[in-house]
């Protein structure tokens, strides 16, 4: 990165006009189980596949997310998931974290307990039939888990990284309220686990009047994915996700924000986001054309309109406002989704 372009991620947010709205482009960074807690002929997909998407010679995952943000003179917010370095390639995937570092992009907390689970089936001490889906979500354990979990995680982050983490969020979304606090006990300031779209299912905290606005519990900030509403007369909520949406509903989204006056926008994407997976393994993959252009288009307009959004990381250490009011979601109606939809699904062939 060109020393310009590291200049212009300097400073805070006292310099800007209180209009700005803060955009945190987040990017959950992790291997994937494969299929391994299942299945005994199977391991998990190492980081080549899943974090650096290996293709032809080329790299369609991480290096080329911060390729792109670079470009525009953006950086991320990198969420590390750092459990599976014990059962893939701990240097393979060290090295990737680091270069996020070095790049000048932000690296925090990531975790999904189904690596230690599988851990423990290869070793002998958990017996593989006793794993069930809830096995993946953090919230599920007795908050004694979780905190042993999130030490052993930040233990590991801080081995990988050389320094301590400052944000959490959870694989899956599946925090809850103990998570919180030992997230509060461990000293991590702030967690973006809380998905509006997933409370009922995987996200375990209780939903509270908020669904976008940052609220503090136990010392700690939830500022949590940003969520939009669909549909007529039965709206439901959909997280601003890079791979789930279509670029003109994430401009929308941003429009509207800044109208409402919502404190901060989270945009969530993948590691493997910009390119399509054939099977469970990754052993083909496909650049995603489609998603490339969006993620493309998503920083253009970002770049373009720095006057009103600001970008922001966690590393940054933001202040929120406390007892701020939680505005409506942002609307898009029916059309643009459904539009959406369609295109999606005629993304998803694989050799499209």
């Amino acid at each position: 990165m060109s020393a310009a372009v590291r200049g212009r991620f300097a400073g805070g947010r006292g310099h800007h006009s209180k209009a700005m709205t803060r955009v945190y482009i987040t990017i959950d960074t992790e291997c994937s189980i494969g299929g391994a807690l299942r299945h005994p002929e199977l391991e998990p997909v190492g980081p080549e596949r899943a974090v650096l998407g290996e293709i032809g010679g080329r790299q369609y995952g991480i290096p080329l997310i911060m390729d792109v943000l670079e470009q525009h003179s953006l950086r991320g917010t990198f969420f590390v998931e750092v459990l599976a370095s014990r059962v893939v390639d701990a240097e393979k995937l060290g090295s990737a974290y680091r270069e996020i570092v070095s790049r000048g992009h932000d690296a925090q907390l990531h975790l999904h307990p189904a690596y230690d689970c599988y851990r423990r089936v290869r070793e002998g001490s958990l017996d593989r039939s006793r794993v069930n889906g809830a096995a993946d979500l953090i919230g599920k354990y007795p908050a004694a888990i979780q905190l042993e979990l999130l030490r052993e995680g930040c233990r590991l982050f801080r081995g990988m990284l050389g320094r301590d983490p400052v944000a959490f969020r959870a694989g899956c979304f599946g925090a809850n309220a103990a998570t919180l606090e030992a997230l509060s006990e461990l000293g991590i300031r702030y967690d973006s686990s809380f998905n509006g779209a997933y409370c009922g299912t995987t996200c375990l905290m209780s939903s509270p009047v908020r669904v976008n606005t940052p609220w503090l519990r136990s010392r700690v900030w939830e500022v949590p994915v940003t969520n939009f509403e669909t549909g007529l007369w039965r709206r439901r909520l959909k997280p601003c996700d890079v791979g789930a949406v279509s670029l003109m509903e994430m401009k929308r989204v941003l429009n509207q924000a800044h109208r409402l006056g919502i404190e901060a926008v989270v945009i969530t994407m993948h590691s493997f986001t910009l390119f399509k997976v054939h099977d469970v393994q990754f052993r083909k993959l496909r650049p995603d054309n489609l998603v490339i252009r969006r993620f493309r288009g998503l920083c253009r307009f970002l770049a373009r309109h720095r006057h009103r959004f600001e970008i922001a990381t966690f590393g940054s250490l933001p202040s929120f406002p406390i007892g701020c009011a939680d505005p409506v979601p942002p609307r898009m109606g029916a059309v643009l989704p459904l539009c959406r939809k369609v295109v999606q699904g005629i993304n998803r062939a694989y050799w499209m």
